[in-house]
């Protein structure tokens, strides 16, 4: 009896996470008058479109008359948002991974200090830093720029703190046998650490990935030019003070989740063999 309630709560809770996302990707195949015509009462029509359509991914690809009108070019937005967010995370993984050995392998005087301070500051919002950012990137002549884009995140306190998590697993036994086989600590980190840190560097990876990929605000303010334009602003560009575009909002929610969540299902092993290495489990 308990089981049954366990799979019925189960199957609820899918159903209220599944619901939304099934609604946006048929939503974008609608006609734009058709979306919220069947809304209300709930009927079949209310989630299976009654005229099925392609125009809404037309128009954000740039592939009608009306998508060229506009000047619409999701298609650029994705590949800008992919390159900004590889780039920040090879970056990442090279710097955060040196910063966390550095914690979690080194003794130095006062490195609990340190790193409860490295840690500290995820705890300050983004909006109290940004227009010191923005003037610190301007004033170095990098704002609308794919560096104004990278830099600013390739140093991650939260990727130090997963890191030093993951690293800490390690048995230490391993590193003293490469130091008396007469390795450095830059062997030590690349022979050792890392060849055996490899589901946690990619659940890292995956989360700091999701992160830069998601970011609206700050692509917002540091790049006007539309040929940097990553795929949040572009979509969040489909609202205006006349008119919201929702087939074009729907279809360019689809694009964007499709990276995210193939990326997910590619490293999903490394992704739950990294999370029961933290540690981190419910």
């Amino acid at each position: 009896m308990q089981q049954t309630w366990f799979y019925t709560l189960g199957a609820v809770v899918l159903v209220i996470y599944v619901t939304p996302f099934l609604w946006m990707i048929l939503g974008s195949l609608r006609r734009e008058v058709e979306i919220f015509q069947y809304t209300y009462p709930l009927t079949w029509r209310t989630f299976v479109p009654v005229e099925w359509s392609l125009k809404n991914f037309l128009d954000v690809l740039g592939m009608s008359p009306e998508g060229n009108s506009f000047g619409l070019n999701f298609g650029r937005a994705l590949a800008n948002t992919a390159l900004v967010s590889a780039a920040v995370v090879a970056s990442s993984l090279v710097v955060n991974t040196m910063g966390a050995y550095f914690f979690a392998r080194l003794d130095f005087p006062r490195k609990g200090f340190l790193l409860l301070f490295v840690i500290a500051t995820m705890l300050i919002p983004f909006e109290a830093v940004m227009v010191p950012l923005y003037i610190v990137v301007r004033s170095l002549h990098l704002q609308d720029s794919y560096w104004a884009l990278i830099l600013p995140w390739y140093a991650s306190p939260f990727v130090i703190f997963a890191l030093v998590q993951f690293i800490g697993e390690i048995p230490k036994e391993l590193d003293e046998a490469a130091i008396i086989d007469g390795a450095s600590h830059v062997g030590v980190l690349r022979h050792v650490i890392i060849p055996n840190a490899v589901p946690g560097l990619v659940t890292t990876a995956l989360l700091e990935f999701q992160f830069i990929w998601n970011l609206f605000y700050w692509p917002l303010i540091a790049v006007g030019s539309k040929d940097l334009q990553t795929i949040q602003v572009a979509i969040a560009q489909q609202t205006t003070q006349t008119q919201v575009y929702w087939g074009r909002i729907f279809a360019g929610s689809v694009l964007a989740s499709v990276p995210v969540i193939l990326l997910f299902l590619l490293m999903q092993r490394y992704y739950v063999k990294g999370v029961v290495m933290s540690g981190l489990k419910g």
